[in-house]
């Protein structure tokens, strides 16, 4: 098989499968007795630190481990205190377990808008008249998007949220261990991301990285000043047992990625698939002006001759990759294809002469 889809599912190193089974062999020695429930707290902690240190995160107690990316999100969602008539501003771009979790907020009486983000030119006045227009609660919104691998530039979002106080959200699945993040000046509200995609850690994983704003959520506001001083910020979040080994794997997965060379992650693989792919008419590649992930191209399939092409390809060659219906395109199929900087060149060159004969 030659797989094409990282950005749904990354395989893990072994050196992640020997840290998960290490620390859950460690710890079955010592339980919950007072040495274990010791080397628990401290493994935690110690995980924390090394994601916080690759992100830059200022204090590692801002970070809350999670087992996926939407239970990161619905745990946000559910600390804002939402009133009837406020209003949720997000993109047609966004996972759909994500807009799941947004649906449910109707139920309260919070209004949701949409927007189409078709280029950077466009997008951000459209954003700004939207924030100017209606007194918008809360931002959500991708770093990365999953449907063509765009990306949102998180500091000028982050500071106009800011200047029209609203909370940003933002949904770091496509983007966390597949492009540079730092967060020395403080996160947003929240970012989260799951450990089993671009991170390429364990599934059952994820990271929730917590602003300052959580601290006037509705758990908190119970609570004496006193009380939330001393309570870390994960203590909300992190809602019962942990999987300690799974979590000890995670962390492991971000420190490979801390180490890894950026460099290594080539701009023109995407830029040879391109040119391949341009030169069909059936084809028409799914991007904007602005800055894209380096491992992600997508395309859609504008008649049925290249889609039954690209559908008995991906069949009789064992080709892995995402097929999906893009908003702009819904009648029609459209291809995700991703790929790490340990992919074998071999393996995409082979898939591009595939696709080159379409």
């Amino acid at each position: 098989m030659t797989y094409l889809n990282p950005a749904g599912l990354s395989p893990f190193h072994p050196e992640v499968q020997q840290e998960v089974t290490q620390t859950l062999a460690a710890f079955g020695q010592l339980l919950y007795s007072d040495a274990g429930i010791q080397y628990y707290r401290e493994k935690l902690q110690h995980c924390r630190q090394i994601i916080a240190a690759w992100l830059r995160i200022p204090h590692e107690q801002q970070i809350a481990f999670m087992p996926n990316a939407t239970t990161a999100c619905s745990l946000s969602l559910s600390r804002i205190q939402w009133k009837k008539g406020d209003v949720l501003l997000t993109t047609t771009h966004e996972n759909a377990t994500i807009l799941h979790e947004i649906e449910h907020l109707k139920a309260y009486g919070v209004r949701i808008i949409s927007l189409d983000p078709d280029a950077p030119i466009g997008f951000f006045p459209a954003l700004e008249a939207i924030l100017q227009k209606s007194t918008i609660r809360a931002i959500i919104i991708s770093h990365v998007s999953h449907l063509d691998g765009r990306i949102f530039p998180l500091a000028p979002l982050h500071r106009l949220a800011q200047s029209h106080h609203a909370l940003l959200i933002v949904d770091g699945a496509q983007a966390a261990g597949h492009i540079s993040i730092a967060f020395e000046q403080g996160p947003p509200h929240a970012y989260f991301f799951p450990g089993h995609k671009w991170c390429a850690g364990p599934m059952g994983t994820g990271v929730l990285i917590m602003g300052d704003h959580h601290r006037n959520s509705r758990n908190r506001s119970a609570i004496g000043k006193d009380q939330q001083e001393s309570q870390p910020y994960w203590a909300d979040f992190e809602l019962g047992t942990q999987n300690i080994g799974l979590i000890a794997g995670l962390a492991k997965a971000c420190d490979m990625k801390h180490q890894e060379d950026n460099s290594q992650f080539r701009d023109d693989i995407r830029e040879e698939w391109k040119t391949c792919l341009r030169q069909h008419p059936g084809i028409r590649i799914l991007e904007w002006e602005g800055a894209h992930a380096p491992g992600i191209l997508s395309f859609v399939c504008l008649d049925s001759q290249t889609e039954r092409f690209m559908r008995m390809t991906a069949s009789t060659h064992s080709l892995a990759w995402k097929t999906f219906t893009h908003p702009s395109f819904p009648s029609f199929l459209s291809i995700r294809i991703s790929w790490t900087a340990s992919t074998p060149k071999a393996e995409l060159g082979a898939a591009l002469a595939l696709l080159s004969t379409a």
